[in-house]
């Protein structure tokens, strides 16, 4: 028989906290690495110091500030969180510890936690309303029943993500074995970067006109490569319209554009998914070029020092367009170049299927989810 019950009858908030020297790196959690849209945990930067909200596996952690990014983690093991995660942790064996991830995984979980939410910047939720949130408590066997349905696409987007990361791993690989190991390397002529590749940046359309925003014209900011691990950007916050597109010198970017965020920070890496249009915080390399873009993914990767100690800026670190062009490259001897842009496309292009799967997956994940949790499909 399913209960409706409210989230304080079957978890509370840990608040017991450890000295961050007793913390790794690695079992560190922020509202910095915890991933948006549930994506799960990326390394910190850094620990802080001081104390830490002390977890350990089973526990679930949420990042309290913005709730509406959805960032929410499962505990496979100990360590650490900061002030601003929450710690859920189940109170006893009645809730199953994967049930309450898929509770608090719900966007209608997000919703009232953002609509509790208070502060104009950095929005935090009300954490005593948060417990507030009413649930549907099916007996144990139904939980675990339902928790494995959504886990196994989880895992299957999990196995996706880490197959991602060993093909990045081959590609690199390959590309220092061609073009830095390769002592023919020496030899190659220094040149500038701007005369090998063809680069665009872009524009945004005032934000004070409506008329601009909100079409079916895909436009992205690097805000969406922080918010996203991806190889490619398929989709984005915002959208514009034709109208807005006229105010962007650079216009429609084809799928296939490199784009490098040159600002706040520089370094963000990523192909355009879709044909789309970009702000002015991108440096765009157009597909067709002396240099293949799957050769200048890997290159940029490989010299992101490079790039950062060419920019400037006094409130934060810029490379313009200009300066960008001046970086000088190894000409690569271009058969090499070749082969190897034939191998570091079969590699993208099996990463890019990867990508769209995981799209699919979260998608169908998300879809099934509320359904599943309210009752309104069975098992």
């Amino acid at each position: 028989m399913i209960r409706t019950v409210s989230l304080s009858d079957i978890c509370s908030y840990v608040n017991c906290k450890t000295p961050v020297e007793q913390i790794q790196l690695v079992d560190y959690v922020s509202t910095e690495n915890l991933l948006q849209n549930k994506g799960g945990l990326s390394v910190a930067n850094k620990l802080p110091s001081g104390k830490v909200t002390a977890f350990q596996a089973g526990d679930v952690l949420v990042s309290n500030i913005r709730p509406y990014f959805k960032k929410i983690w499962l505990a496979d093991r100990s360590g650490g969180a900061s002030n601003d995660v929450l710690v859920f942790r189940k109170l006893n064996d009645e809730i199953y510890e994967k049930y309450l991830y898929y509770i608090l995984a719900d966007d209608r979980f997000f919703a009232f936690s953002t609509a509790s939410a208070s502060g104009s910047k950095m929005p935090r939720g009300d954490k005593a309303q948060i417990m507030n949130y009413p649930i549907n408590l099916p007996p144990l066997d139904q939980q675990k029943k339902i928790a494995n349905i959504l886990s196994s696409l989880d895992e299957k987007i999990e196995l996706n993500r880490r197959m991602n990361e060993t093909l990045e791993q081959l590609g690199q690989a390959l590309f220092r074995h061609y073009f830095v190991d390769n002592p023919e390397a020496k030899s190659w002529d220094d040149v500038k970067v701007g005369e090998l590749v063809d680069i665009k940046g872009g524009g945004t359309p005032s934000t004070k006109n409506s008329s601009f925003w909100g079409g079916d014209i895909v436009w992205s900011s690097p805000r969406d490569l922080a918010n996203q691990r991806c190889h490619f950007l398929m989709r984005t916050d915002k959208t514009i319209t034709k109208q807005g597109l006229l105010k962007i010198s650079s216009g429609m970017l084809p799928a296939g554009t490199l784009l490098l965020s040159s600002r706040a920070p520089i370094g963000y890496i990523a192909f355009a998914g879709v044909d789309m249009a970009i702000n002015q915080g991108y440096i765009a390399f157009l597909p067709k070029a002396k240099l293949s873009n799957y050769f200048m993914y890997f290159w940029l990767k490989n010299n992101i020092q490079k790039i950062k100690d060419s920019a400037n800026g006094s409130t934060f670190l810029e490379i313009s367009k200009t300066a960008f062009r001046n970086i000088y490259i190894k000409q690569p001897n271009q058969l090499l170049h070749n082969k190897f842009q034939y191998k570091a496309m079969i590699i993208l292009d099996k990463i890019r299927d990867n990508e769209a799967e995981i799209y699919n997956l979260a998608s169908l994940r998300d879809a099934l989810l509320p359904k599943l949790i309210s009752g309104e499909i069975e098992i």
